[in-house]
């Protein structure tokens, strides 16, 4: 299976994003492509399908593409079946913009879901990761919500190929937190099962399942 992960950098003044640090360790799973985005609204997205479309066109279309991005500080893993089109940030991005009650593509519609299936896997992932599995019904109204959204708008419109994707939202992790190094690899381990099952889920290609 060949994987493209996408995490974000750090924001909000801090110097650690739980979502890069998961993913350089995830970025270690064979046949896996990592890309870094900026938390800044346009950038974000442009980097992502920016990547993708570099694999394409190496003839390396991925199997599978997640989007980790960092939540706050409950020890859950959030699987978003539903991303909206809006945007209504609650503090400033990177670039120190800050849309409010606007869509993310005006002629888009009004939401996308998971190609993935997100309540199979959390319900098949019960009881067996160090971190629970659960699935969310809200990624939010900052970047997390208009990534996810913006990708599965463009792959629906044929912008990029249309491959399984998932955005996944981690607990926010710090190396000098409660949790320390531990924290991280409950984080990983919980993640790659993740990526186990999805892989299990995955179907034909040039098919999605919502």
């Amino acid at each position: 299976m060949s994987l493209l992960l996408t995490a974000f950098e750090p924001f909000g003044g801090s110097r650690v994003n739980a979502s890069q640090e998961a993913a350089i360790r995830l970025a270690a799973l064979p046949g896996t492509r990592l890309a870094t985005l900026p938390v800044t609204a346009g950038d974000a997205e442009r980097a992502a399908l920016r990547a993708l479309c570099r694999l394409t066109a190496a003839g390396s279309v991925p199997d599978l593409m997640l989007s980790l991005g960092e939540a706050g500080p409950e020890r859950v893993v959030r699987l978003e079946k539903v991303a909206v089109n809006w945007d209504d940030f609650r503090l400033r991005d990177n670039a120190g913009g800050q849309p409010r009650d606007v869509a993310i593509h005006p002629a888009g519609q009004d939401a996308r879901f998971a190609t993935l299936p997100v309540a199979r896997i959390a319900r098949d992932l019960e009881g067996r990761t160090p971190l629970p599995v659960q699935v969310s019904l809200s990624a939010g109204a900052f970047l997390c919500n208009h990534l996810a959204y913006a990708v599965l708008e463009a792959m629906a419109r044929g912008d990029v190929p249309a491959i399984p994707y998932l955005f996944i939202h981690v607990p926010s992790w710090r190396p000098d937190g409660p949790e320390g190094e531990q924290g991280l690899q409950d984080l990983v381990a919980t993640l790659g099962a993740v990526v186990a099952e999805a892989r299990k889920a995955l179907p034909k290609r040039g098919t999605i399942t919502p």
